[in-house]
């Protein structure tokens, strides 16, 4: 089963982004009733050839809801986010993010310096550390912190408007601010944001959205 984790959460994800909801895949693919997803989607049952069929007829891909590895070739930025669909143990990050390293190897060697992940209220919730490390700050100082306190004055607005309100449909999108450094001067960081519906333990879905950067410059700007 271990080769097999959280692909519930991945055929969730795929389901409910491609047909909005159980009941309306469950039409689109010919299954008549949608309790019969019931297993699959809670983790108790790995999908049979039959399902997996239906499913690649429907356009998923196989391999990424089954294993977590995508077919396509990942290169870009805002593509780092696609393997951090969900909020995982940092194992399960760290073993992602090896893979995908090794698919930017040959691509274009990007890369990114920090990451975090953000709750649906823009607080700056898990896996803080690598983007303190990259701001100059102490270990944790930034947990519990709202993530727009972080950007200039002067763009904040800006951002909260089109990357939380405006691009919320498209999930994903790559921007230039100026970050706020732990010795009080501000930085100009190339950012991307993925905003994910993850389903908590109670079922029930809420947003969350991934952070990843890296800089562009070292040169300190001034307020």
């Amino acid at each position: 089963m271990k080769i097999y984790k959280d692909f519930n959460y991945r055929l969730r994800e795929y389901i409910l982004k491609k047909h909005g909801s159980i009941s309306a895949f469950c039409r689109a693919i010919g299954i008549k009733y949608p309790a019969q997803m019931a297993p699959y989607l809670k983790g108790k049952s790995i999908p049979g050839k039959k399902l997996l069929e239906q499913l690649e007829k429907d356009g998923a891909d196989i391999d990424w809801i089954m294993h977590g590895k995508r077919n396509k070739v990942i290169s870009g930025l805002g593509t780092h986010l696609m393997t951090s669909g969900y909020k995982l143990e940092m194992e399960l990050i760290t073993r992602r993010l090896h893979l995908l390293y090794q698919q930017l190897d040959e691509t274009h060697s990007t890369s990114f310096d920090a990451y975090a992940v953000l709750n649906c209220n823009l607080v700056l919730d898990e896996f803080t550390k690598s983007f303190e490390n990259f701001l100059g700050y102490n270990n944790k100082d930034l947990q519990g912190i709202y993530f727009l306190d972080l950007i200039h004055p002067n763009e904040r607005a800006y951002v909260h408007n089109y990357v939380f309100i405006e691009n919320e449909e498209n999930t994903r999108c790559e921007m230039s601010s100026r970050f706020k450094h732990a010795h009080n001067h501000y930085i100009e960081v190339e950012w991307s944001v993925y905003g994910n519906n993850i389903v908590k333990k109670d079922y029930k879905e809420q947003k969350e959205y991934i952070i990843v950067a890296r800089k562009t410059s070292n040169i300190s700007i001034g307020e």
